[in-house]
């Protein structure tokens, strides 16, 4: 079972994502009270927990959540996703994968210590149907065909 562990938002684009008790997804906006909100397509931005310890193995030191500048933080997820796939989280919240990583020639403009993640392992996506989610919550991939 695939779960979440953190949801993190930030008030600035230039500053760390913080860790919150919980947040409210809005469908076609993303995350109440986060920088990226109505802003953009890449309304959520998710790192597979398995490969944030990837990096820290690599790094030698850890990354607390919110680090990388994601939103979410999910355990259990397969290696790869497919865009166009669902991802339903608790009760109400999907969100539709709509990229992964960032385009080679787009810069990414944070990093901690010198490490950013979403660029290559990262995923984005969009709020398609809104609600609260907090760590612990389910989250059930629909893979799309």
């Amino acid at each position: 079972m695939a779960r979440v562990l953190a949801v993190c938002v930030s008030s600035s684009r230039q500053e760390p994502k913080k860790p919150v008790v919980q947040a409210r997804f809005i469908e076609g906006k993303g995350i109440e009270g986060d920088s990226h909100f109505g802003i953009s397509s890449r309304q959520v931005s998710l790192l597979r927990y398995e490969d944030i310890k990837l990096a820290e193995k690599e790094a030698g030191f850890s990354f607390p959540p919110g680090s990388l500048a994601e939103n979410l933080v999910v355990e259990g997820l397969p290696d790869q996703i497919s865009l166009g796939s669902r991802l339903k989280i608790g009760r109400d919240v999907v969100l539709l994968v709509i990229e992964k990583g960032k385009r080679p020639d787009e810069p990414h403009t944070y990093d901690y210590r010198g490490w950013c993640l979403l660029p290559k392992v990262g995923y984005f996506l969009e709020v398609v149907g809104g609600g609260i989610v907090k760590p612990g919550d389910e989250v059930v991939l629909e893979a799309h065909c």
